[in-house]
């Protein structure tokens, strides 16, 4: 695999995880989005394939590991969003009685929009780590890049 092979999958991952994010924004923003785009674990989504995958030939390299907390905490923070946008709310025993569905719905959706911006404040850490591993790819040697496979 060559030095342009290995930026491709990075930039290719890279993009997989924006676009995940924008099915975040999505659902925020109270679209629909194919179920296909529900919340996963974060090894099964693309950019997971990728980097559980055919990118673990970089995990001897220091930007590789700086990708792995952000990556999962992105998943985390999309299923709490996912669950209040489209999960049971949570009501206790007089819940129902005091607060109607508009107020809950209301209230999720504000939730939401928090959580969100921290998503996209861990997305910009992650982008950062990958723009760093690809700058560590870069500087590589065709040797180095050799020595990774």
């Amino acid at each position: 695999m060559t030095k342009k092979d290995i930026i491709t999958q990075l930039r290719a991952a890279k993009a997989a995880h924006i676009q995940w994010r924008a099915y975040a924004q999505a659902i925020v923003g109270g679209f629909s989005i194919d179920q296909n785009h529900v919340p996963v674990i974060h090894t099964n989504c693309k950019f997971g394939q990728w980097y559980y995958g055919s990118g673990q030939m970089l995990s001897n390299l220091s930007g590789y590991a700086a990708i792995d907390g952000p990556h999962a905490m992105l998943h985390q923070i999309y299923m709490e969003i996912f669950k209040l946008m489209f999960g049971e709310t949570k009501k206790g025993m007089f819940g129902g009685l005091f607060t109607s569905k508009d107020k809950a719905r209301e209230k999720n959706q504000k939730q939401a929009q928090e959580l969100m911006q921290n998503l996209v404040a861990v997305s910009e850490n992650l982008l950062e780590a990958i723009n760093m591993l690809e700058r560590e790819v870069m500087d590589l040697t065709d040797e180095e890049i050799e020595a990774l496979y």
